[in-house]
């Protein structure tokens, strides 16, 4: 991967002969480049991510470009024709929606620098497969762009990730409500031994969001964005029983809460616009 960093000093007026001090020369040069001599893939990429967002994507790389552990499952790149179609996807499903709720500008400040696209899937010991990875809200991997044909499910499955992701980016620059991981303390790290339908039935969203608490609030914000309301309140109604159902809606009220006081976004106008965007990038 050839990376290109920018480095901008600033004056401020205050400081003392600032526009007098010699800084000495940069040996830093920054390539021109030729836009009509880009591949139609990198020209979208650079007018719909690179441009308005400052987002880096990766899709030609090598294996040392991976993570070691990425590596020992032998992922590929993904092809080229269907790099354009899947950011297409993620540009509707993701970022237009949260650019229509806090605008663009403020997207741009919080959104992970790098998107990294792996052809393959990425398959862990257990036989299930993973289809998104982030690392440090720098970076975010997504897998099995190769079998993306916009089906619901998969697109649902792709929101989710993204969502899940940049709630994590949201929470660790404003943090939630401490209250939210004494609603059901009994985080494990064994989630994997449970299913959906019992984790409900012990207040928790998803197996996963049993977790941790960081990890139960960035479910309950990705999950219900990409559900509709019904099927959302149908996953709360049906956890089975009273104090299952008195958690999980602890937890929403504090997740509502938290949007809205610290990021002005409508939780509940936004799951609509964001299933709806989900809905309309299904192409069979």
């Amino acid at each position: 991967m050839k990376k290109i960093i920018i480095f901008a000093a600033l004056c401020l007026s205050f400081l003392t002969a600032c526009d007098k001090e010699d800084l000495g020369g940069s040996n830093i040069h920054v390539p021109e480049f030729d836009y009509n001599a880009l591949s139609e893939t990198d020209k979208y990429i650079y007018d719909h991510y690179t441009v308005p967002y400052n987002v880096e994507v990766v899709y030609r790389w090598n294996q040392g470009d991976v993570s070691s552990d990425d590596m020992r499952k032998n992922l590929v790149p993904p092809r080229e024709s269907q790099v354009e179609p899947f950011l297409e996807m993620i540009e509707k499903v993701w970022m237009d929606t949260y650019t229509a709720e806090v605008g663009q500008q403020t997207l741009r400040s919080y959104i992970p620098k790098q998107i990294l696209l792996v052809g393959s899937a990425s398959y862990n010991d257990d036989g299930s497969t993973t289809e998104g990875t982030a690392e440090g809200g720098r970076q975010i991997v997504l897998y099995s762009v190769n079998d993306f044909n916009f089906e619901l499910e998969q697109i649902q499955s792709y929101a989710h990730v993204m969502h899940h992701e940049f709630a994590h980016i949201l929470h660790q620059n404003v943090e939630y409500d401490a209250e939210f991981e004494k609603i059901t303390p009994s985080y494990s790290s064994s989630w994997m031994q449970m299913n959906d339908e019992t984790a409900r039935s012990k207040g928790f969203i998803t197996a996963y969001a049993s977790s941790s608490a960081d990890e139960d609030f960035a479910e309950m914000v990705s999950i219900m964005l990409t559900n509709s309301p019904e099927d959302w309140n149908n996953m709360i109604e049906s956890a089975g029983n009273a104090a299952a159902v008195e958690a999980l809606r602890k937890k929403e009220a504090i997740v509502v809460a938290y949007m809205k006081n610290n990021w002005g976004v409508n939780m509940k106008d936004f799951q609509k616009e964001v299933v709806a965007a989900i809905k309309a990038a299904v192409r069979n």
